[in-house]
């Protein structure tokens, strides 16, 4: 049909009708017609609908979404490029997370996409313990098959105190200008504990999580029972035993696994543990990263539940990026599961990205641009933690980040860069992460973490003194470090890296003996 859909914006109704036969003769339409499809698929133009005309245009994106993802049929995945094919992708995923429990249907691509649910696969009755004493999402080791209905039965106690069932860890909104091979709109969905008994469904099914909120409760530990579930491949550092992985757990035929230690979640494909015969040393591994991350900034004390790290499809933004969860695409992520290469070469992404949530402290107190953070510096402090953890466990080979792991490039690198003329705040963020690695160099890691801790403490004990202008941070930062370290760092901040320092602050630390690296005088007005 030509030029249906500019022709029906003369009323609702023949929009309605003109959009919805677009959409089903999608691959016939021209290029024109295509422009005109996404003006109609607009929200500003949904909205005009009468709900019935609405549910014609729903229904025909979600039928046409079954043609434009899943398999390509040569063992990847379809990408849909075209606009227009992406905005019927972002209707019919609003349609689908919006529908009723019992009337959501599962989507034909979802085995594609997430691994298949066995045709056989039992369907389970079983109790879990939550303990709310920890926070965010707990892990039940379940998973809901797509479009079917799973039901959850909560003690009456718990019903109405802001608890959510939380559907599937694949969060992410993707817009609709790039290349998509899912939907644009999260997979997920979130269900309140408004009842004793919660039905839940999806349409590409998922991980099941009770999300118990940001806060922690003494209210005690309490059990709910899921029912038409699947079982998941589920280890839990220190609770799981070697026996129940390999006779029980490492086969179960959900498609996505979940590994738990304390202080980080793992969700990925179950494909890539089929063959593991022991997840301890793995999730000791994974436990100890963070561990570290909490070393260096003082946040153990603060830490009341894991970090959560959630292999998706595709994602909304970076290689990796951070968030609860903190997400990555599956072509990318194979390595947060092959320990041997952990071993030698660690993983910067992900200590990176986990980094970033360190830099908001576990309880996300503040944001990532916190108060040791200044001149548009979040991507620099934050691989401070990735630096760290990458010394403690003795990673040389880092990839392009190999360089922090030598005092010798750490300073060649910092010459080069000064050498240009450049200000600190021009600099890009591994040049001025060199600043820090001199530091480091200089002084080990253990003033560095005195001085991030004493901002996590003062957040605990008293905020108000925390700087928030940027010229604050810059001078808290520097008469807190000489302190540390017992040196005058005003020169070298200021004079080499070019970052402009209060005369008050100055003032404070002028006590102190000037330090300023070897071979660094020359970058001084009078050479020290």
């Amino acid at each position: 049909m030509s030029l249906i859909a500019s022709a029906c914006l003369l009323t609702s109704s023949g929009l309605n009708a003109g959009v919805a036969e677009d959409v089903s003769n999608f691959k016939k339409l021209d290029a024109k017609q295509k422009e005109d499809l996404v003006q109609g698929l607009s929200g500003k133009s949904l909205k005009k609908l009468k709900p019935e005309e609405l549910l014609k245009v729903q229904k025909a994106c979600f039928e046409l979404s079954k043609q434009l993802i899943g398999s390509n049929g040569k063992g990847g995945l379809k990408t849909v490029k075209d606009p227009s094919a992406a905005s019927v992708l972002k209707v019919a995923g609003d349609y689908l997370n919006n529908l009723p429990v019992e009337q959501t249907p599962a989507h034909p691509a979802a085995g594609a996409l997430f691994g298949e649910v066995p045709a056989k696969a039992p369907r389970v009755t079983q109790s879990v313990e939550i303990n709310p004493w920890v926070v965010r999402w707990h892990a039940t080791g379940l998973y809901a098959a797509p479009g079917e209905v799973v039901t959850l039965k909560f003690p009456k106690e718990w019903v109405g105190k802001g608890l959510k069932v939380q559907l599937s860890g694949h969060t992410d909104k993707i817009s609709t200008k790039k290349k998509l091979q899912r939907l644009p709109t999260s997979p997920a969905r979130a269900f309140e504990v408004n009842a004793t008994e919660v039905k839940i469904s999806g349409a590409f099914g998922g991980a099941i999580y009770i999300n118990t909120g940001n806060e922690r409760r003494k209210d005690g530990k309490f059990q709910v029972a899921i029912s038409n579930a699947v079982k998941a491949p589920y280890y839990v550092l220190g609770s799981t035993s070697l026996e129940k992985w390999k006779n029980e757990l490492k086969n179960a035929p959900a498609p996505y696994a979940e590994f738990v230690t304390p202080r980080v979640a793992l969700s990925f494909p179950s494909a890539w543990i089929r063959d593991l015969e022991d997840p301890k040393a793995l999730l000791e591994y994974w436990d100890e990263v963070v561990k570290l991350h909490d070393e260096l900034g003082g946040l153990g004390g603060v830490r009341y539940g894991p970090e959560r790290v959630n292999v998706d499809v595709q994602i909304s933004v970076g290689l990796f990026h951070a968030g609860y969860p903190t997400q990555g695409p599956q072509a990318q992520c194979r390595g947060v599961v092959d320990l041997a290469k952990l071993k030698t070469k660690g993983n910067w992404g992900w200590f990176h990205e986990m980094g970033h949530e360190s830099q908001r402290r576990p309880d996300k107190a503040w944001g990532w641009n916190n108060p040791y953070t200044f001149d548009g510096s979040i991507e620099v402090t934050v691989n401070l933690f990735s630096s760290h953890a990458m010394d403690r466990l003795k990673m040389k080979d880092r990839g392009g980040w190999s360089w922090t792991a030598s005092a010798y490039e750490v300073a060649k690198r910092a010459d080069k860069v000064l050498k240009e003329g450049k200000s600190y705040p021009e600099m890009g963020a591994g040049d001025k992460l060199a600043m820090y690695l001199q530091l480091r160099d200089a002084f080990g890691w253990d003033p560095i973490g005195k001085v991030l801790a004493s901002y996590s403490q003062d957040q605990d004990k008293r905020p108000g003194i925390l700087p928030k202008l940027n010229q604050e941070k810059r001078d808290v930062f520097m008469v807190r470090m000489s302190r540390q370290v017992e040196r005058n760092l005003a020169p070298f901040m200021e004079e080499v890296w070019g970052i402009k320092l209060g005369k008050d602050a100055k003032n404070l630390v002028k006590d102190l003996p000037v330090w300023i690296p070897e071979g660094f005088e020359k970058f001084t007005s009078t050479e020290n």
